[in-house]
C-alpha cells in the first residue's frame, strides 16, 4: 500500500502525462484521463477533468441507462468516426458501443461511462454511491501496460510498473529492510481489495509478509515497485542486479466458444485474428486497417511465451513502421476494435477475410 504522499505523486505524474499527451497532439486530447482524491483514490475523468461513473445495473458492453436515467447521468459520447483514447499510462481497455438511439458511448474495460448532473466542477464526485448503484471508475489493481523497449508487462492502477524478484520463491517474499525500501511491495488490506483487468491471463493472489501485511502475487510471484521509476511507462528496474524483472503474462493462450471451438487469445484474454490478405511473415494491415485491427506487438527480441494447448510455431514479423507483430505459423495476429470483453469473437468472418486462429498447428 502506498502512503498518501506517494499516491498523490503518482496522480500528479499521471495528470502531467495527460497534459504532455495533449500538447503533443495539438487540439486532440485523450478522451479519458485520471484524477483522484484521498477519500476515493484514483478514478477516471474526461478531458476536462470531470468525473466519470459506472452503473452497476449495466452489463459489460451494454448500457441500461436511458430516458430520465440518461438525463441525470449523461453518457460519455463520441462521434461516429471518432476513436476513444486513454491518457498515457492509464491501464485497461477503452472502446465504444452503440446505444439504442444510435449514439456511441465510451466504455472502459467493458463498462459504459457516464457523468452525474450534479457535478459542477472538475474533481467533484457527488455521484459516488448514489442509489448504491453509481460509482467512480477506478482502474484495476493489476492490468497490462508496457513500453516500446520491453513490450507488455504488469502495471498497477496508476500505470506504474511492477516487478518480480528472482531471489523470492513462489508465495514467499525474501525482500525486507533496505531491499523493501528500494523495492516497495504492492500491498493490499485484503485479497478482496484486488481488482484485475478482465481476461488478464494469470493467477492473482496474496502472500503474508513477516510483518503481517499482505503482498499481491502473480502466478505465485510477489510483486514490487522500484523506487527510481517516476512515471507510468518507466521500467528502469528491469534487469537491476540481474535479479529484478518486469512481469510478463503468457503471450498466447487458448480461449473457446460453443460456436467456434478453441482459438488463440492474447495476454489480456482478448480474441486474436488472422487476416487472409496477409502472407506468412508479412503484415498488410496498416493505416485505418490497423486502427480497426490493432496488431499484437512485442518488443524486438522479446521472448514469446505460450500456454497449454498452443502447439503451432510462434515468431514475429517486422512491420513497415519498425514494430514487431507476433506471428502464429507465420500469420500475423491482430485484435478487433469492436470486441469489448474477453470471449467476444465479433471479428470472425468480417469481410470474409478475418478469422479466429485455431491453436493447433497447420492452419
Amino acid at each position: 500500500m502506498r502512503t498518501k504522499g506517494m499516491w498523490l505523486l503518482v496522480v500528479i505524474l499521471a495528470l502531467l502525462g495527460s497534459a504532455l499527451l495533449a500538447a503533443a497532439q495539438g487540439d486532440r486530447v485523450a478522451t479519458v484521463g485520471i484524477s483522484g482524491n484521498e477519500e476515493l483514490g484514483s478514478f477516471l475523468v474526461d478531458s476536462a477533468g470531470m468525473t466519470l461513473y459506472l452503473f452497476t445495473n449495466d452489463q459489460p458492453g451494454v448500457s441500461n441507462c436511458y430516458n430520465q436515467c440518461a438525463t441525470n447521468w449523461p453518457p460519455l459520447l463520441i462521434g461516429e468516426d471518432e476513436t476513444p483514447s486513454l491518457a498515457a499510462g492509464i491501464p485497461g481497455r477503452i472502446n465504444a458501443i452503440e446505444r439504442t438511439d444510435g449514439t456511441r458511448q465510451v466504455v472502459y474495460n467493458g463498462w459504459p461511462l457516464y457523468y452525474w448532473k450534479d457535478d459542477m466542477a472538475a474533481g467533484d464526485t457527488t455521484g459516488q454511491g448514489v442509489g448504491d448503484v453509481w460509482f467512480v471508475v477506478s482502474p484495476p489493481t493489476l492490468s497490462l501496460g508496457g513500453n516500446a523497449e520491453l513490450g507488455s508487462f504488469l502495471v498497477d492502477s496508476a500505470g506504474m510498473t511492477l516487478y518480480l524478484f528472482m531471489n523470492d520463491e513462489p508465495g514467499v517474499s525474501n525482500c525486507y529492510d533496505q531491499c523493501a525500501i528500494n523495492w516497495p511491495p504492492l500491498l493490499v488490506d485484503s485479497a478482496d481489495a484486488i481488482s484485475v483487468t478482465p481476461g488478464l491471463v494469470g493467477e492473482v493472489s496474496t502472500t503474508e509478509r513477516t510483518d503481517g501485511t499482505l503482498q499481491v502475487t502473480f502466478d505465485g510471484w510477489p510483486l514490487y515497485y522500484w523506487k527510481n521509476d517516476m512515471a507510468p511507462g518507466d521500467a528502469t528496474g528491469h534487469g537491476v542486479g540481474e535479479v529484478w524483472a518486469v512481469v510478463k503474462p503468457v503471450t498466447l493462450s487458448v480461449g473457446s466458444s460453443d460456436d467456434l471451438g478453441d482459438y488463440l487469445i492474447g495476454p489480456d484474454g482478448m480474441t486474436l485474428y488472422l487476416f487472409m490478405n496477409d502472407e506468412p511473415g508479412v503484415s498488410n494491415c496498416y493505416d485505418r486497417c490497423a486502427i480497426n485491427w490493432p496488431p499484437l506487438l512485442v518488443a524486438e527480441g522479446e521472448a514469446i511465451t505460450v500456454g497449454e494447448g498452443v502447439t503451432g510455431s510462434v515468431g514475429t514479423a517486422e512491420r513497415t513502421d519498425g514494430t514487431f507483430v507476433v506471428t502464429y505459423d507465420g500469420w500475423p495476429l491482430y485484435y478487433w476494435i469492436h470486441d469489448i470483453n474477453p470471449g467476444d469473437t465479433t471479428g470472425h468472418a468480417v469481410g470474409d477475410v478475418w478469422a479466429v486462429v485455431p491453436p493447433s498447428s497447420g492452419m
